[in-house]
Order: C-alpha cells, then sequence, then structure tokens
C-alpha cells in the first residue's frame, strides 16, 4: 500500500510532539512537505528534519497534487480557513485543535467535509488512546454505576508569554488552548452534547486573553461537570469521574503517554468503588499522538470519519461559545 504523503501547514512548536516523532514510525504514512510563510526558514525546517519538499507558501502546499493529508498546526485563528482551503484541494485534513474560532467556521468546515467527502479530524488526540477505549468500557459497563459529575482541570502555564496562546487576534486564551479538552470530555463522559452553562468566570492575561475560565455545566440528562483551565497555573492535569457506586481519577488524561526524548510515561488510573476498594488500572504505553495518526491512517484508507470529525468539533464550539458568552470574554 502507498504511503499516505503529509503536508505540514506551519513550522510550529507544537511539530516537535505531534506529528515529526512519528516520521518512520507508522507504515501508512510520511512527511513529505512543509510550508511557512518564507522559503528559506521552509528549506532550513525541511532540512534539519528530513522533509523532501519546502514551500514558501501555504498556498503552495495545498496545490501540490503530491500532497494526500494536510496537516494543520497554524494558530487557532487559521485554523478553519486552511483547513476550508486543504479540503476544497482535495487533502485529508488533520487539524489541531480547536478547529475554528467559533461554532459558525466550524459549521463551514463541516459544509466543506461534506462537499468534498474528505476526511476531517480535529487532533483531541487523547481519544485515540487505549486509556479512552478502557475508560469508556469501564464506565458503559455501570462499574461506577451512573455517572453523576465530572471534575476536569487542565492547567499549562505559558512561560513565554510571546506565544500565540496569549494573542487575542491569534485565537488565544485558556479556553481555547486546554478549556477545548475539558468540554471534549465533559461532553464525551456525560455521553451527551446539549449543556447549560449554570456559571462561569475568567481572568485576564495582560494580553486581554483569559488566562483562567472556571464553568459550571449541567448537561441535559442530569451529571453535572465542573472545569477548569489555565495558561497562567502549572498544575493540575486531571480528572475526577464520579458515579452513584463508585468513581475513577485519571492524571493526565488528556495526554497519555506524554514522550520525553524517547521515554514515554506510564499510562493509569484509578477506580474507587464503594470506598471500600481501590484498584490500579494500567493500560499500554504508547503516545495518544502515535494511536491518533494511526486511527486517521486508516479511516482515510476505509473512506470514513473519525471520532473527532467536524461535526463533533461543531458541538464542541457551541458549548465553547456559551461558556465565553457566559463570562462576558
Amino acid at each position: 500500500m502507498q504511503k499516505l504523503r503529509f503536508g505540514i501547514l506551519s513550522t510550529a512548536h507544537a511539530n516537535n510532539f505531534t506529528m515529526l516523532p512519528m516520521a518512520g514510525r507508522i507504515d501508512e504514512m510520511e512527511i513529505a512537505a512543509v510550508a511557512s510563510r518564507g522559503i528559506q526558514k521552509a528549506k532550513e525546517y525541511a532540512a534539519r528534519n528530513g522533509i523532501r519538499k519546502a514551500f514558501g507558501s501555504y498556498e503552495e502546499l495545498v496545490a501540490d497534487p503530491d500532497i494526500d493529508c494536510a496537516y494543520i498546526s497554524m494558530p487557532n485563528s487559521m485554523h478553519k480557513e486552511w483547513s476550508v482551503k486543504a479540503l476544497r484541494a482535495g487533502k485529508h485534513v488533520l487539524c489541531e485543535k480547536p478547529l475554528a474560532s467559533n461554532e459558525k467556521e466550524s459549521r463551514e468546515i463541516e459544509d466543506a467535509v461534506r462537499e468534498t467527502g474528505r476526511t476531517f479530524a480535529e487532533a483531541f488526540h487523547y481519544r485515540y488512546h487505549p486509556l479512552a477505549d478502557k475508560l469508556e468500557e469501564i464506565i458503559r459497563s455501570g462499574r461506577i454505576g451512573n455517572v453523576v459529575e465530572i471534575d476536569a482541570a487542565f492547567n499549562n502555564r505559558v512561560r513565554d508569554r510571546k506565544k500565540p496562546q496569549l494573542s487575542p487576534e491569534l485565537g488565544g486564551g485558556a479556553l481555547m488552548d486546554t478549556g477545548c479538552y475539558l468540554v471534549s470530555f465533559s461532553r464525551w463522559i456525560s455521553g451527551c452534547d446539549e449543556a447549560d452553562v449554570v456559571w462561569a468566570k475568567s481572568t485576564k492575561t495582560e494580553t486581554g486573553v483569559d488566562g483562567t475560565t472556571a464553568a459550571s455545566l449541567r448537561f441535559k440528562n442530569g451529571i453535572a461537570a465542573n472545569i477548569v483551565c489555565s495558561i497562567d497555573l502549572t498544575q493540575p492535569v486531571s480528572a475526577f469521574i464520579r458515579g452513584d457506586r463508585g468513581s475513577i481519577f485519571i492524571n493526565r488524561p488528556f495526554c497519555p503517554g506524554w514522550q520525553k526524548g524517547d521515554a514515554v510515561k506510564d499510562v493509569y488510573f484509578f477506580i474507587v468503588q464503594r470506598g471500600l476498594n481501590i484498584e490500579r488500572i494500567t493500560v499500554p504505553t504508547v503516545t495518544s499522538y502515535h494511536c491518533q495518526l494511526k486511527e486517521f491512517c486508516r479511516a482515510v484508507a476505509e473512506g470514513r470519519q473519525t471520532v473527532t470529525d467536524a461535526g463533533q468539533g461543531t458541538l464542541n464550539m457551541r458549548l465553547i461559545d456559551a461558556i465565553r458568552n457566559k463570562t462576558g470574554a
């Protein structure tokens, strides 16, 4: 089978752990091209990372007939524009989260997917890890009874204050950077897409984006979710799922198998049943980015969408918009 040829739109730092380490490890794909806003930067990046083609504009990469898939790791404000352009140029698209700046933009991506029939995935990589499969199996089996409440936090301080996460023009802020994971997780675990925002509050950074946002949600099926996200705070990154017969605690649920250098961290979580029994569940040690790319390649080969398709992205953005409206941000 011919490898899928990926083109990376941007030379963002995120590529260093989301895409580049997978080159050569996944038989179904290769990184064939990279594009930047200047040809010299693109050439240097390509040479440094063993990429055959370099383009001095995003338009050139999207127009290249030898590229099958576009990976979009640009700032948030550019996701919709280049997702739509890549789809309409015949590319399958793996787009970093969040897929758009708001629900309206997300619907434009949905329309482009529908028109072109191409595979599109929003890069919520945690959904493709064995941790997600095991967690869903345990919850749906009723081992902790009916889910009553979800508490989730994703705090990741951005120390370089010149990063896109701090820029209002580039779609920065905590809710868009890490909060989108919490909304995705809460919707998935609750098994419900519709929720009321009971309350929400944000604090601002020196640049005007939300540095920390907290919100309380009430899903239409009665499950409550409390979320806290921050680009000013460093800890925690965790989730607690309370059922009427037990609970689950997960450390780093949104980046399982996080890899630093050649070391991949163990992945596990705890089940506490009726306060009497604590069980540690371990799942295969593999990075979630690897799992995501494998599944994306399978979806392209089979002509289908993934569990984080554009439709799911629209539902996520709808709730993000509601939280943002509640905070007045």
